[in-house]
């Protein structure tokens, strides 16, 4: 013999169970299905915090020819310092950083050809007047880390120094 159910009952489970059901499935879809966090940026350095080096081997590059007289060969070596994957990196001292420059820097061992090609594309561009200017100059590592961010990504290259630059 079977208990009747009472009518307030009855719309509760005809309307609880089924909406329970579904606030359930919603919740679980959204969980499952939600776009992972993305992780937190790094920081651009503080003064006097440096990211790992990337240096790039001194190459020998022929300039424009615009101005007739002018220097015909620029020797320049070009450094990148990159942003590293963790901000932990800056506070790294000693062997520690030595590894973890090292393990940062293998990341980037494909694209120093294209470095090496973005670099000498760009020197190239000029003419020894520009590149004997401090302004000339100046304008040129702008370029240079337009383009080494253009190869590695907007957020890796954070600088670009010259460890070498004689005009010939």
């Amino acid at each position: 013999m079977r208990l009747p159910i009472p009518r307030g009952r009855r719309a509760i489970l005809a309307l609880g169970v089924p909406l329970g059901l579904a606030a359930a499935g919603a919740f679980v879809f959204t969980t499952v299905s939600a776009a992972p966090k993305a992780p937190a940026a790094i920081p651009d350095p503080s003064p006097g915090q440096l990211g790992p080096m990337l240096v790039l081997d001194d190459k020998v590059i022929n300039l424009s020819t615009l101005v007739p007289g002018g220097y015909k060969y620029a020797k320049i070596g070009v450094t990148i310092e990159l942003r590293p994957s963790a901000a932990s990196f800056y506070d790294l001292h000693g062997a520690d950083r030595t590894k973890q420059e090292t393990t940062e820097l293998a990341k980037y061992n494909d694209q120093i050809p294209l470095l090496i090609d973005a670099v000498g594309m760009t020197v190239s561009s000029h003419d020894s007047a520009t590149l004997t200017t401090i302004d000339g100059r100046a304008k040129l590592k702008d370029e240079l880390l337009a383009a080494a961010k253009k190869v590695l990504g907007d957020d890796v290259a954070v600088a670009v120094f010259f460890t070498n630059f004689v005009m010939q």
